[in-house]
């Protein structure tokens, strides 16, 4: 699926943790319900992921493939599916 679909971008915050905001982000692309994706688990690990982005002090990024999709979320917390 990679370059088939559009880049969706989605921020975290505190009304949403940077794990949920990859599996929505995932899901706009796909067009399909959040519970209907395999388990993040299954790419990456989720308390990994968010340890690296929530105690950065720096500048940076993780990149990951999950569901099909280049999952980039950055130390800022913007989340891009491609």
């Amino acid at each position: 699926m990679f370059g088939t679909s559009p880049t969706v971008i989605e921020a975290h915050g505190p009304d949403q943790s940077v794990v949920t905001a990859v599996v929505r982000a995932v899901a706009t692309v796909e067009r399909r319900p959040v519970k209907t994706l395999p388990p993040l688990a299954d790419s990456i690990n989720p308390d990994a992921l968010t340890t690296c982005i929530a105690d950065s002090n720096t500048t940076g990024h993780v990149a990951f493939d999950y569901s099909g999709h280049r999952v980039v979320v950055d130390i800022d917390g913007t989340v891009t599916v491609d």
